[in-house]
C-alpha cells in the first residue's frame, strides 16, 4: 500500500521550516554566547582586581598623584580579599648568610659616622664637608643657597636602596594590623616601617645594613625620597652646584657620575643578599654603571671597614668584574 501523502495545504513550506530551525540555532548560540560573555567579563574583572591589588611600586610611581591615590584606595579594599599565595608571591627570600648589622637605627648611624667615615667626613652625592656633630658646611660644596633650609644643615644616613622598596612586599609592611606587637600604648596600629622594625629580623638587618647607607645632605635625602635611579633629562631640579638631580614628576633621581658605580654595586648587593626583585630595566642600568665606573680606592676601603663590622663584604666590590 503506498504511503499516505500529506496534503499540500497541510505541509509547511520548506522555507518556513528552515527559518524555524535557524531561529532555534540562533537562540541556542545567543544563550551560549551570553554565558561566554559573562565568563569573559568575570575573568577580566578577576584579573583587574589581581592586577590592581599587586601593582609594582615602580609602576605605581609613574602614575599621576590623583590616580596613584585612587589605586591605593582600591588596593586597601581588594588586598584583604586575595589569598596569601597571591598577595605575597614576591616576598623576598634572603640569602643563607646575612650580615651582622647593628640592632638599632641609632647604633647604625653611629657606626656609619664614627667607624666608617671617621676620617672622610664628606657627603656622598654632593661632596659637602660635615663635622663631628653631623653639621653640614654648605659653603664647602657650592650649596650656600640652601643655608636657610634647616634640613640641609645636617647630615643624614641615606638608604641608596630605599627601605620602602625592600619592605613593600613584606607582611609587616602591608598589614601591620595583623601583628599584636605593632600596636602602641593606645591600641593603635603603627606604620608598616615601624612594625617591620619590631617583628621582622630580616627587615631590620636590611634596614641597618651599612653597605646600603651613605651620608647625605638632609635636604637632598628628603628630595630623593624613594625615587628610582635613572635619567631625568631636562625635568630634574638641582641643588646649587651639586650634580645630583631629582624629578618629583618622573619620580626618578639622576646621581652624579662619580657615584653611579657605587650605587649600582650597592643595589646589586641588596638584591642578592635579601632576595629583592629588580626590574629588567634596573638590572641593565646597574650592570652598565658597574662596568662604566669601577670601584676606586675609597670604595674598596669603605667595603673593608664595613666587612670588619658586619662580617660580610660586598662581592661586587671585593671581587670586582665587569658584568655581561
Amino acid at each position: 500500500m503506498p504511503p499516505r501523502s500529506t496534503p499540500a495545504a497541510a505541509r509547511k513550506p520548506r522555507t518556513v521550516r528552515k527559518q524555524r530551525r535557524a531561529s532555534v540555532r540562533k537562540g541556542r548560540f545567543r544563550f551560549l554566547g551570553g554565558w561566554r560573555s559573562l565568563l569573559l567579563i568575570g575573568a577580566i574583572s578577576a584579573a583587574s582586581l589581581l592586577g590592581i591589588g599587586h601593582v609594582p611600586p615602580w609602576m605605581l610611581d609613574l602614575l599621576p598623584a590623583e590616580v596613584r591615590s585612587g589605586v591605593r584606595e582600591v588596593q586597601a579594599v581588594v588586598e584583604p580579599m586575595l589569598p596569601d599565595a597571591v598577595r605575597y608571591r614576591y616576598e623576598p627570600v634572603p640569602a643563607e648568610v646575612l650580615p651582622t648589622t647593628p640592632g638599632s637605627w641609632s647604633a647604625t648611624r653611629r657606626a656609619l659616622y664614627e667607624q666608617v667615615y671617621f676620617d672622610r667626613r664628606e657627603t656622598f652625592y654632593c661632596g659637602c664637608v660635615f663635622d663631628g656633630d653631623n653639621r653640614v658646611d654648605l659653603y664647602s660644596c657650592g650649596m650656600s643657597s640652601l643655608v636657610t633650609v634647616n634640613r640641609a644643615l645636617r647630615v643624614e644616613a641615606e638608604h641608596v636602596f630605599p627601605a620602602s622598596q625592600f619592605g613593600n612586599f613584606r607582611r609587616c609592611w602591608r598589614q601591620p594590623e595583623r601583628f599584636d606587637a605593632c600596636r602602641d600604648g593606645s591600641g593603635n596600629t603603627v606604620p608598616g616601617r615601624e612594625c617591620c622594625m619590631r617583628v621582622d629580623e630580616t627587615f631590620v638587618t636590611a634596614h641597618n645594613d651599612l653597605h646600603n647607607l651613605y651620608p647625605a645632605v638632609g635636604h637632598v635625602n628628603a628630595r630623593r625620597s624613594n625615587h628610582n635611579w635613572g635619567s631625568v633629562y631636562f625635568f630634574g631640579e638641582r641643588y646649587g652646584q651639586c650634580e645630583m638631580r631629582v624629578s618629583p614628576w618622573l619620580r626618578r633621581a639622576e646621581p652624579p657620575e662619580e657615584t653611579r658605580g657605587a650605587i649600582a654595586r650597592t643595589m646589586l648587593y641588596m638584591r642578592d643578599t635579601y632576595g629583592i626583585r629588580l626590574s629588567p630595566r634596573d638590572e641593565r642600568l646597574y650592570q652598565a654603571w658597574n662596568n662604566q665606573y669601577p670601584p676606586d680606592d675609597w670604595e674598596r676601603l669603605r667595603n673593608r671597614r664595613i666587612r670588619a663590622i658586619q662580617g660580610v663584604s660586598n662581592p661586587y666590590i671585593e671581587s670586582y668584574r665587569k658584568l655581561p
